[in-house]
């Protein structure tokens, strides 16, 4: 690749790895649209890295809060209540269905990184969970709007004005082994190219009620273990294809790391702030945009 290029694919993975859009599914398809080469797999696991990276300088002291909780809570029973604890828990439960899905899956979903056919119907996938999870969120989110205004303080209740607070926190839907589990399958269905990652946990995580920053840092977190994880994994099998490639392709993903890497941390904050105030289904209808794009150059070009 030129610099032009790399320059381009390492923004991609970038912002496409954060934003619900499918990271996997744009470097196939960017690539297809302008005539590129595509990119071996091993590059597009060393942009995934890079953007790891761009996770954990947003969210290190969280990482390392989970994590020493989580040793903790092992030796210690009291310290298992700890939010921390239970949030490393819930990692390990959501992390465990794409373990199992990327060792029995992986060949199978190499495939699928040359057929910018399935990468459009798999974007179509990633837009229904988006607009579902948003949808899904909104309905648990007006029932609970309701419980809260039943149990507001009322001067004749027999309540303390303590506990009724409490109640109406405690009506807000929390994560739980289930909600993790139904995650963990979320992330799993991602391993498909053109179904994002951070759309399917968010999505299925919303799908319960829970509050869409929460989805949001829940998918960022989760997506630690994974990418390096995954980023292990194939530098183990392509490590002499790493290692022998010419200065100039060392170059070439050494220029797309670090724009990867800067554009994660854009795209990180950027989420969790859009997050706070606005839905996702912008990302819903980029997805179509981008899919129908992909079916109109496939027939363009097929005659």
């Amino acid at each position: 690749m030129n610099i032009l290029q790399s320059i381009i694919i390492g923004i991609t993975q970038g912002l496409a790895e954060f934003f619900p859009v499918s990271s996997s599914g744009h470097l196939v398809i960017i690539p297809y649209f302008f005539k590129w080469t595509y990119l071996p797999l091993y590059y597009a696991v060393i942009l995934h890295f890079a953007t790891l990276l761009s996770l954990l300088t947003v969210y290190y002291r969280d990482a390392g809060n989970i994590i020493s909780s989580f040793f903790i809570g092992i030796f210690k029973r009291d310290k298992r209540n700890d939010k921390n604890f239970k949030l490393a828990v819930f990692i390990i439960i959501a992390s465990v269905p794409a373990v199992i899905a990327g060792f029995f899956l992986n060949d199978i979903v190499e495939g699928f990184f040359s057929k910018p056919l399935y990468i459009g119907i798999f974007l179509l996938i990633t837009a229904i969970f988006l607009f579902t999870g948003e949808k899904r969120g909104k309905v648990v989110g007006a029932r609970l709007s309701t419980i809260s205004e039943d149990l507001s303080p009322k001067p004749d209740s027999g309540k303390s004005i303590d506990r009724q607070i409490n109640n109406i926190k405690n009506s807000n839907p929390k994560m739980s082994y289930l909600i993790a589990a139904v995650v963990g399958i979320g992330q799993a269905i991602a391993i498909l190219p053109g179904i994002s990652r951070s759309g399917s946990t968010i999505s299925f995580a919303r799908f319960f009620g829970i509050k869409r920053e929460e989805c949001v840092k829940f998918s960022f977190l989760l997506s630690i273990p994974v990418i390096f994880g995954s980023f292990i994994f194939e530098l183990y099998k392509s490590h002499e294809i790493i290692f022998n490639s010419s200065t100039l392709n060392m170059a070439d993903m050494t220029i797309s790391f670090v724009f990867a890497y800067v554009s994660g941390l854009l795209a990180i904050k950027f989420l969790a702030r859009l997050s706070r105030t606005s839905n996702l289904n912008i990302f819903a209808i980029y997805c179509i945009v981008m899919a129908v794009a992909v079916f109109i150059v496939i027939i363009v070009r097929s005659f």
